[in-house]
């Protein structure tokens, strides 16, 4: 019972990342339910301005954390932390008495009864000095911050919302964020993450697919061997993209690990000029490629994004994903 005197708490969710000097935010009216979350504010805080809200998370950049995988251990359950900290001491570059760890079942926590090889784990290890300065950094912004969250699960989050809209949710499917200092890449089952790899990024394909012609978006690429480095046959030298060579060779070990869920679809997430790379991606790869809108994702009506809204956009990509976190996840 709540007495009528007592305050009423506030449901709004905030999700918030550093960016350069500012605070990149994303504020909803809570978490994603039986209808999408409403996005009520979101765009660049260029001081440390309080945002209210009842619930807040906050982003760690990729620099201050590794995602890890490993054998599940034979323990049980609760201690499945403390023995991957043993496990994950060779691989890390950092003591392991200086670091925060998660753990999580690749593929989540349902056996696969038709498996044929030892179930792994994630470990995501981040570095409890930049959990600190994260946390008391946001703390000026909301004082509410009791999650950390990291951008794999955030694209996983977009992804399972995007293929449950395409009816391919109980396929496979993959999700590359490209950003002007990340590039990531994941694939999902439903709402598991089962894949995950850090892409060497390319700046010419940015350049590449905004001067394509835009013809040629338009058109229904058809899949099959169009496999062209560097796009077209003008005499020169083709140059083979770093990135797209990295995303075949992904593409390649999923489909030898996982040969019973092959991939259904590639989507792009990009701040800006997403259709025009996705057809650039698919025609290059042969896989069926399309742009994902992280605004999709909520319900209809978002305002425009405060602050500069090109910088805006590209900070607050991975919020709107961390903001789709079901409040029954460990990650």
């Amino acid at each position: 019972m709540r007495w009528p005197w007592s305050p009423r708490r506030n449901g709004n969710r905030l999700l918030l990342r550093r960016d350069g000097q500012a605070w990149a935010f994303v504020l909803t009216d809570g978490p994603p339910g039986e209808q999408p979350a409403r996005l009520l504010r979101w765009g660049l805080l260029p001081e440390s301005r309080p945002v209210p809200a009842g619930d807040a998370i906050a982003l760690l950049d990729p620099t201050d954390y590794q995602v890890l995988k490993v054998d599940t251990p034979s323990v049980p359950q609760d201690e499945l932390k403390a023995a991957a900290r043993w496990q994950i001491k060779e691989l890390v570059d950092a003591d392991v008495a200086e670091l925060t760890l998660d753990v999580m079942h690749v593929g989540g926590d349902a056996e696969r009864p038709n498996a044929t090889s030892a179930r792994q784990l994630f470990v995501v290890a981040a570095r409890n000095s930049a959990i600190k300065a994260l946390a008391e950094g946001a703390a000026a912004v909301n004082d509410q911050v009791r999650t950390v969250d990291i951008w794999e699960t955030a694209l996983r989050n977009l992804v399972a919302a995007r293929a449950r809209a395409d009816d391919l949710a109980a396929r496979a499917c993959a999700a590359v964020l490209i950003d002007g200092q990340h590039c990531l890449l994941v694939v999902c089952v439903g709402d598991e993450l089962f894949y995950t790899r850090r892409l060497q990024a390319d700046p010419r394909l940015l350049a590449r697919a905004v001067g394509a012609a835009p013809e040629a978006l338009e058109a229904e690429v058809p899949l099959g061997f169009e496999y062209l480095p560097g796009g077209s046959f003008d005499g020169g030298e083709p140059q083979e993209s770093p990135l797209i060579v990295e995303l075949q060779r992904s593409i390649d070990v999923w489909e030898r690990s996982w040969p019973d869920l092959p991939l259904a679809r590639l989507y792009v997430a990009a701040a800006a000029h997403g259709p025009e790379l996705a057809a650039l991606i698919q025609r290059e790869l042969g896989q069926r490629t399309v742009a994902l809108d992280a605004l999709a994702a909520f319900a209809p009506g978002a305002s425009e994004p405060e602050g500069d809204a090109a910088q805006a956009r590209a900070a607050c990509l991975p919020l709107l994903g961390a903001a789709l976190r079901l409040d029954t996840r460990k990650l």
